[in-house]
């Protein structure tokens, strides 16, 4: 397990190193013993007129010591939730919550406003997990055992 984190911790940094600097973006990092893991977000935020919004989406599949960018945008002003199963046990082996959201748990969607929030209109309710980003632009999570 050590080694396998420092070769992931190795790996950001030499991406790090090498790449152009990072754009805005939420990105989710698998640091799991468990496979691979599906990933779906929902972020809430206000527009310039205060007006309320959101958006829940997935599914992303992130490889075991491997990361993905699931949204690319400012998250400054986001709040982010996220679920997540490991493909290998997905009932024993998830990351949820306490904050319902709407989501398709069998397909690929993205749920905009009112369907992202309970009582669902589409997909079923899933606890989520709040992820504070502490008002960064950039974040990246771990989803460890």
């Amino acid at each position: 397990m050590r080694y396998r984190l420092a070769g992931l911790i190795f790996a950001l940094a030499l991406t790090a190193l090498f790449t152009r600097p990072a754009s805005a973006a939420f990105t989710v990092c698998n640091a799991a013993s468990y496979g691979n893991v599906s990933v779906a977000f929902a972020a809430n935020w206000k527009d310039s007129t205060g007006q309320s919004n959101g958006r829940s989406q997935g599914w992303w599949t992130i490889a075991q010591d491997e990361c993905k960018i699931i949204l690319k945008n400012d998250i400054s002003a986001y709040q982010m939730y996220i679920y997540a199963f490991a493909a290998s046990d997905p009932g024993n082996h998830y990351w949820g919550g306490s904050n319902q959201f709407c989501i398709d748990p069998a397909n690929e969607f993205t749920f905009h406003g009112d369907d992202m929030d309970t009582p669902c209109s589409k997909g079923r309710a899933f606890g989520m997990r709040y992820i504070d980003t502490g008002s960064n632009s950039t974040y990246t999570y771990y989803l460890y055992d």
